[in-house]
């Protein structure tokens, strides 16, 4: 325990440690994705939904454990909760880059005019759910908005409230249909003992949560002044950039899966409804933090990611309807492009 508390008690040390709790939050979510999707074919939900509420749910779990644990853990509350709202916008964020990766990177499976759902109303019900979080948080500071009992704003708590009227409403649609894009290991998973299934998913989920966890606290110390061991860096910086990232990665394996085995779809899905889910994460966050409120805390720099997100979900509307080559290759360059120029505005 002294040899560890030493490690990261240094700049090349904490890196070193971030990498690794990282790396385990990776795999373990990427092995939870697919756990996840079997477990909608064990409970009989519709697999027109796997990506939209499973593989956006479980994808999400890291995003989730490091915001709740950073409003939890952290002694400042102000920094606490730009960990939090910082890792919730720049995973939102980057998810939408997953989708600029893919056209990019897989130009020849990267086809939106195969695809039997344009996720025109997902993309819709992403931006209501961005404006609803525009408004909590532009409103953070006014006095007299608190509701009784769970301690958060009237307007953070429309965001669940929308969510769960946008996910009624897609299960209406997509109940009728059927949907064969199942990866091989899903369909073997849906089927092996009950016990065995369920213990690996909550060993799983146990990997994710502790993860999670270490990553709140290492970036925490990222942000102590250098001859502290830190970087010195802003939280709203460290959650926006190095926990945003590292909790997206399960997102962007998983797409890149699926997308390389035809199921673009599901690619979609799983991105634009990992972003609706993680703006619940905001719910969550203020609820847990109580006696004060998550956004009055959350630094003013959060608003460039909020305008990233709106660019980016507008510039990926556009490229799921690009029918050449030309124009995906051009709208995915933007979106990389701004993405880059907005992260070195932040630092």
């Amino acid at each position: 325990m002294h040899f560890l508390e030493q490690l990261i008690g240094t700049q090349t040390g904490l890196v070193l440690a971030f990498l690794a709790t990282a790396a385990v939050v990776v795999l373990s979510g990427i092995r939870l994705s697919i756990y996840g999707d079997a477990l909608g074919d064990r409970i009989g939900l519709g697999s027109g939904l796997v990506g939209l509420v499973f593989l956006a749910g479980v994808t999400s779990l890291p995003e989730l454990v490091v915001s709740l644990t950073s409003v939890i853990q952290c002694t400042d509350p102000a920094q606490g909760a730009d960990l939090a709202t910082g890792n919730m916008l720049g995973s939102n964020v980057f998810n939408l880059l997953i989708l600029a990766f893919m056209a990019l990177l897989f130009p020849c499976k990267f086809d939106p005019s195969k695809m039997e759902n344009p996720h025109t109303a997902s993309t819709i019900y992403g931006l209501i759910m961005l404006g609803v979080f525009a408004i909590a948080f532009s409103t953070a500071n006014l006095g007299g908005m608190r509701v009784p009992l769970l301690g958060c704003s009237w307007p953070v708590l429309a965001l669940p409230v929308a969510y769960g009227l946008f996910l009624r409403r897609e299960h209406r649609q997509q109940c009728s249909e059927v949907q064969e894009a199942h990866l091989p290991s899903e369909q073997k998973l849906a089927h092996i003992p009950a016990l065995h299934f369920y213990s690996v998913l909550g060993g799983l989920c146990a990997l994710i949560v502790g993860g999670g966890i270490v990553l709140s606290i290492l970036g925490s110390r990222m942000a102590l002044p250098p001859e502290q061991g830190g970087f010195g860096l802003e939280a709203s910086v460290i959650g926006t950039i190095f926990l945003a990232i590292s909790t997206s990665l399960p997102e962007l394996v998983i797409s890149f899966a699926s997308v390389r085995m035809g199921f673009l779809d599901m690619s979609v899905g799983n991105v634009l409804g990992s972003n609706m889910f993680n703006l619940l994460i905001i719910f969550v966050a203020d609820v847990a933090l109580r006696t004060n409120s998550l956004l009055r805390q959350a630094s003013a720099k959060n608003w460039t990611s909020v305008g990233m997100i709106l660019l980016l979900t507008l510039l990926a509307g556009l490229l799921l309807r690009t029918r050449n080559r030309a124009a995906t290759f051009a709208t995915a360059t933007t979106m990389i492009v701004a993405y880059i120029v907005a992260m070195a505005f932040l630092m």
